[in-house]
């Protein structure tokens, strides 16, 4: 019987995919380059705009529905929104897997921009492409991290008011940061009065932080009912993941607020390294408090405390920290599946 002939790779017939023009954007903070690549991967313009709502209408409004490609950034955001709105296919790129562009000894905004427009022509892939949150779900964040800036500044004016006053032999009283400038004013002395009444002002005007009601986001009343969870943490991770779309899995949730162990495998080697700790800091510090809550001495019983002090009794120098990761990845994970 004649056997079936047999097509070398090169041989074998291959769908012909056309890309049209490609263009990626370097965006900076006054100025943006662009780079443009014509069907046959050819640089048919370069140029800049201002990087601003006006510049971005002027350039892009009357251009023809494109593939354009950019790096995720503090303009990122409303640039890819307002593009979108403009009929383009916009690709925001994870900066932090291309690493022949940030360790590159070759490095400037026209070259970058030519480089990774060609990443983006031959495969949009290679940039990891994320899905940004909305302009307003990201107005929304903001005032969460504006009332975390605060809470900061104002506890490190208490302590600087402390830490004024003993020099000179005044010990201020203990007492909660909602009265502790009214408490601290009547006991301060005439010669510090007049040097901490003003601070002590700016700690009262400090302590009345507007907060998001769970009224304006319905879906934080699920998340609340997890125990070890608040309303400050339910609002973040609302806020931050945006739509439940952006990821294929929830296990991805935890790589994407990096709760996922590092790797790095080649033979046989395969330590065992630490977290990635990418993404939004805040929000994967407020789900280590709540898993620190869920496996402390006042948690409810529950099958994830269980789990969790099982994981921290195995032993070990690092084990409790380890399991505090691993149960603040685990309430990640249920949050995004409610």
């Amino acid at each position: 019987m004649k056997k079936p002939k047999q097509h070398l790779i090169a041989e074998v017939p291959r769908r012909d995919s056309k890309v049209g023009k490609t263009i990626w954007i370097d965006l900076g903070d006054v100025w943006s380059h662009y780079c443009t690549l014509n069907e046959g991967g050819e640089v048919v313009d370069r140029g800049r705009f201002r990087t601003s709502p006006s510049g971005v209408e002027t350039w892009f409004t009357d251009l023809p529905p494109v593939r354009i490609a950019m790096e995720a950034g503090t303009h990122s955001i409303w640039i890819s929104e307002q593009l979108q709105e403009l009929g383009h296919h916009v690709i925001v790129a994870n900066m932090r897997e291309l690493r022949a562009i940030s360790h590159s000894d070759r490095k400037s905004d026209q070259v970058d921009a030519e480089k990774l427009a060609r990443y983006a022509r031959l495969d949009p892939k290679i940039l990891r492409p994320i899905a940004h949150r909305t302009v307003a779900q990201q107005e929304a964040l903001t005032l969460i991290r504006a009332r975390n800036l605060i809470v900061r500044l104002r506890t490190a004016a208490v302590n600087a008011v402390r830490g004024l006053a003993k020099p000179c032999g005044t010990r201020l009283p203990a007492s909660s940061t909602l009265c502790f400038a009214k408490r601290c004013a009547a006991v301060l002395p005439p010669g510090l009065a007049l040097a901490l009444v003003p601070m002590l002002e700016q700690i009262a005007e400090m302590t009345v932080i507007k907060r998001l009601t769970e009224a304006e986001y319905p879906e934080t009343q699920a998340l609340i009912k997890v125990y070890g969870v608040g309303q400050l943490t339910a609002l973040t991770y609302v806020l931050t993941l945006g739509s439940k779309e952006r990821f294929q899995r929830s296990r991805d949730v935890g790589c994407y607020l990096g709760l996922r162990p590092r790797r790095s495998q080649s033979g046989d080697r395969d330590p065992q390294l630490g977290i990635t700790k990418a993404g939004n800091i805040y929000l994967r510090s407020l789900l280590v408090e709540c898993a620190n809550h869920v496996l402390g001495p006042h948690g409810k019983d529950s099958g994830l405390r269980q789990w969790g002090l099982h994981l921290a009794s195995r032993g070990g120098k690092q084990t409790r920290n380890r399991a505090i990761v691993v149960v603040a990845r685990k309430l990640a994970v249920l949050r995004n599946r409610i």
